[in-house]
This record gives structure tokens, C-alpha cells and sequence, in this order.
């Protein structure tokens, strides 16, 4: 049994190597996504597994509405103080644009935007008997692009941070109601100073980043997800239908992931996440999710998470003490109230090589990678059990 395991860990770990190495970045709706979008409906189907593209439209930088709502936030700076109206008109489009792309639900910014196609890989692996559960499988395909927003030395403050930029453009929606005094007018441009920063950032990042090889973020999410797809293939469940979901574009916008939750009805479905979890640090499980909104976790795989921690010392599974990168892809099925669980690995709400060109084969642990499958396939069993209702 050791020995089967310690293959299953080499697989995965050629998973990595295949996805960062040789296909490399993928950026959100470019061809290398697409590719790796192939490559993994291909193994899926070379073992057994009937696995499909579900396209969709999407966009390949989250700079896209983010820029669009600074842009109208900014605006009303360009413009005289007697033209309130059209001043506040840009404020509260500004607010009302990107509370929207905050609620992961409701989105028709994102929706005006997305253009260029994208896809998701879709599979489903029924049980050996009645299907009591239907359990997703999730990971993410495509990767981010670097750029001083996540610099190692600041990237710690990087949520914080945002938080504070939403702070400042709702304080800027403020415009129809204090833009008529002065003062209102200088606390007002303290907002949008804030903003400015935050434009500029997304400018650098645009202009000066890279697109990163995407080891951690998220081959080794993809590598694990898939190679349990395998496993339950080999020897199904009992009860639970597994439908294995990788998805293109979460690094714009959660864009595949929200895709998917719109095509079919998912209120019943348990949602297990794997992404990040091939770093060197302590595997968690992640009990919120969101930056200025935020969700919990769902309860019981939550406690089911809990459970496997305490039982199995020796993977090393903690819950998040604090807040570990941004959104996930399991942040939009808990924005619409369903059932799911992100487990990344993170040390003081910090991802190793976040986003960064060190995100390479070489930084990702295979002693993580094994952990991270372990872990899995407690979570699988135990579910399988109907220990998560």
C-alpha cells in the first residue's frame, strides 16, 4: 500500500511538471489554457473517464472590471464641481459596477465584458450503487500574472489592502452628498487618492508583470483533484456521484467556476476545492472565503475537516487562522448559499511563490502534494459515508 501510494504521489507530481514545464503559463482564455484544458480531458478519457469541454465567455485579466469601476470612481475628480450630477452619476456607477463583481452572483459588468472564449473540463463518475450525494471535485487550470501587488515582502498586506480600496470607493459613492462643500470634496479626493494607487498598481501589473509557470497555483490543485478522479474511477463509490470540475479563468474573475453554478442546479451539491496546496507550509482548510465580502465555509465540512486533523495528526491539517490569498473557485458556490471547502496551503496568510515568477516545478514539496492527496481521500471516504449529511 505504501508503495501504491508513493506512485500516485509521483503521479501527481508529473501532473505539476507536464502543466507548469511544458505547457507553462496559461493565461486566462489563451491558447495554453485551452491546451492544458485538452491535455486534461485527454488522461481523463485514456482512463476510462468520459470528460467534455463546457466553453464559455470570459475575459483574461481581472484588471478588466476592476480598471472599468476605478476608471468611473476617478472620473468625477476630471470634472468641475458644478457639473454634481454627471460627478455623481460616475460615483455611484462606480460603487453600484463593483459591488456587483464583489457578490460573485450577480455580475453584468463582468458579463458586458467577457468576450474571448474560455472552458472548463467536465466529468462525472457515478457509484456502484444508488446515488445518495453528487460530490465536485474542483481545481482551476489557467494562472496569474506577477506585478508589485504580489510582491513577496508586501503580499501579506495584499487582502487588507483590498479591503481598503472597497472601503474607499464606497466612501467615494458618497460624492451626491457631500460633493457640494468643500470639505466634502477634500475627503472625497482622500478616497480617490486610494483608488488612484490602486490603478496604478493594476497598470504595473499589466504593463511590468509576467505571466507565471502556475506550479502551485494551480497545477498542484489540478494534480490532485485529477488524480483522485483517477482513484474513484479505478473503484467508485458507493453513494456519491464525483463530478471532477477544472476551470479556466478563475484568475480574471472566478469566471469558469461561475460558468459552471449557472448551467445547472447545484444547491445539493458538496463542493471539495484544492488549490495552492502544493507549497511548503501547512495544509488548511480554509473556514472563510472572500475579500470584502465574506462567507463561511460550509459547517459540516468544516467539522469533517476538523475531524480528519485531529485523527490524523500526522498530515498536518489545520483550519486558516487568517485569511490565505483572495477568492477561490468554491467562494462563488458559497456566495449563493451551497456547500463547499477550499483546502490551500498557507503560513500567516501567505501563499509560497503567490503569484510570482517562483512558481516553479522545483519550489512545489511532494511531501505537501502527498499530504494534500491523503487529505482528499479522507475527505472522499468520509463523505462517501455520509459523515457530511
Amino acid at each position: 500500500m505504501a508503495s501504491e501510494r508513493a506512485i500516485e504521489s509521483d503521479s501527481a507530481l508529473e501532473w505539476v511538471g507536464t502543466l507548469a514545464d511544458e505547457i507553462g503559463p496559461r493565461r486566462p482564455t489563451s491558447e495554453a489554457e485551452r491546451a492544458a484544458a485538452e491535455l486534461v480531458r485527454e488522461r481523463l478519457a485514456e482512463a476510462g473517464i468520459e470528460a467534455r469541454l463546457e466553453g464559455f465567455r470570459a475575459y483574461a485579466t481581472f484588471a478588466a472590471p476592476i480598471g472599468v469601476g476605478l476608471a468611473l470612481a476617478l472620473a468625477p475628480a476630471l470634472l468641475p464641481p458644478k457639473r454634481r450630477a454627471l460627478r455623481s452619476l460616475f460615483a455611484i456607477s462606480s460603487a453600484a459596477a463593483l459591488a456587483g463583481e464583489g457578490s460573485l452572483v450577480h455580475t453584468p459588468l463582468s458579463d458586458l465584458l467577457s468576450r474571448r472564449p474560455s472552458q472548463n473540463v467536465v466529468a462525472e463518475i457515478g457509484p456502484q450503487g444508488e446515488a445518495k450525494r453528487t460530490l465536485c471535485l474542483m481545481c482551476h487550470l489557467d494562472t496569474s500574472r506577477s506585478g508589485l501587488l504580489f510582491h513577496p515582502r508586501t503580499v501579506r498586506f495584499l487582502n487588507p489592502f483590498l479591503r481598503f480600496l472597497g472601503a474607499a470607493n464606497a466612501a467615494q459613492a458618497a460624492e451626491p452628498l457631500v460633493g457640494g462643500s468643500r470639505r466634502g470634496r477634500q475627503a472625497l479626493g482622500v478616497a480617490r487618492a486610494l483608488l488612484a494607487v490602486g490603478a496604478g498598481l493594476l497598470v504595473e501589473r499589466e504593463l511590468r508583470g509576467e505571466d507565471v509557470p502556475g506550479a502551485n497555483d494551480n497545477a498542484s490543485g489540478v494534480a490532485v483533484a485529477a488524480q483522485l478522479a483517477l482513484e474513484i474511477a479505478a473503484d467508485p463509490l458507493e453513494h456519491t456521484r464525483v463530478v471532477f470540475l477544472a476551470t479556466g479563468c478563475e484568475e480574471s474573475g472566478l469566471l469558469g467556476s461561475q460558468a459552471f453554478l449557472r448551467s445547472r442546479n447545484t444547491t445539493r451539491w458538496l463542493f471539495v476545492n484544492f488549490d495552492n496546496v502544493g507549497g511548503d507550509a501547512t495544509l488548511r482548510f480554509v473556514t472563510r472565503e472572500g475579500v470584502g465580502t465574506r462567507w463561511d465555509a460550509d459547517p459540516l465540512l468544516v467539522a469533517l475537516a476538523g475531524r480528519i486533523g485531529a485523527q490524523r495528526p500526522e498530515l498536518g491539517l489545520e483550519p486558516s487562522d487568517a485569511p490565505i490569498g483572495l477568492t477561490y473557485d468554491a467562494s462563488p458556490v458559497l456566495a449563493r448559499g451551497g456547500r463547499a471547502i477550499t483546502f490551500v496551503a498557507g503560513d500567516g496568510g501567505v501563499i509560497p511563490n503567490y503569484h510570482w515568477p517562483t512558481d516553479t516545478t522545483d519550489n512545489v514539496d511532494p511531501a505537501a502534494l502527498a499530504r494534500a492527496l491523503e487529505v482528499g481521500r479522507e475527505m472522499i471516504a468520509r463523505i462517501d459515508r455520509g459523515e457530511a449529511g
